[in-house]
């Protein structure tokens, strides 16, 4: 166990190091966002073996299925997030297109069901691999890691607002 700690914790830090070296990196704005997703993905994946207190079969069944259905997922939020661009300049439109705002329409839920159904296949594949402990804690660890996440993006976003400070 404080194997997994000390891993744990090394790991975490090696991530930390990656998404700063990739933020001051030049390999352009796609290639920064591909590898920040890639390390979020990562990083949710340690602290949920940690959290849960996975052993080694249940990391070596479960991290597969996580890393591929997540990697699956960010693909499609890429596609929601297009769609829904494009449906606000459709809306923008002084004569809006019926049709393409309803193919656009039709797309995003159709988007919206897959996720969905990665979800559930998640949830049938973690379920298969832990106890009811591990189960009930995986839903508390998913709904505060996403919280924690998005209140880290929402601070990085404010912070890149804000005028740097002056030096005195």
């Amino acid at each position: 166990m404080k194997t997994k700690y000390v891993l744990s914790i090394f790991l975490s830090f090696f991530l930390l190091s990656s998404i700063l070296s990739a933020a001051v990196s030049n390999g352009g704005p796609q290639q920064n966002k591909k590898r920040t997703r890639e390390n979020i993905i990562t990083m949710r994946l340690l602290r949920m073996t940690r959290v849960l207190e996975l052993t080694e079969e249940q990391t070596a069944k479960i991290f597969p299925v996580v890393t591929r259905v997540e990697k699956e997922k960010m693909e499609i939020y890429l596609k929601v997030g297009k769609e829904m661009r494009d449906l606000r300049l459709a809306l923008k439109s002084k004569t809006p297109d019926e049709k393409k705002i309803s193919n656009k329409i039709k797309a995003i839920k159709e988007f919206r069901d897959q996720l969905e159904s990665m979800d559930r296949e998640l949830e049938t594949r973690l379920e298969e691999s832990m106890t009811l402990i591990q189960r009930a804690k995986y839903l508390v660890f998913s709904a505060d890691f996403n919280r924690d996440l998005r209140n880290q993006l929402d601070r990085a976003r404010r912070m890149k607002e804000r005028p740097p400070r002056k030096k005195k």
